[in-house]
């Protein structure tokens, strides 16, 4: 389901009016995703992430304090931030 998820988040943000970095092209695509909403547009964060812990680690360390929103594409649930060490699922998207 790797190589789909690219193409699934770009498609994703297109129809949402996401911009999408270049840098977004490099690497492969993770399930999780991280849509930086002080931007305008709003817009991708150029990595994404295959576990929970490294997008827990995003949001602790390089997130702080800014308006994010994670969302699974696996799931297609938004994700909530527990402030510890979680994801909590949500909404669909």
């Amino acid at each position: 389901m790797l190589g789909s998820y690219k193409k699934t988040i770009e498609a994703y943000c297109e129809q949402a009016g996401i911009e999408v970095p270049i840098g977004f092209n490099r690497h492969s695509a993770g399930r999780y995703a991280a849509i930086d909403l002080e931007s305008n547009p709003p817009k991708l964060v150029a990595t994404t992430w295959s576990n929970v812990q490294d997008a827990v680690h995003y949001l602790v360390n390089l997130a702080a304090g800014r308006k994010t929103r994670m969302l699974d594409f696996l799931k297609r649930r938004e994700l909530t931030f527990n402030g510890k060490n979680r994801l909590v699922p949500g909404e669909p998207f």
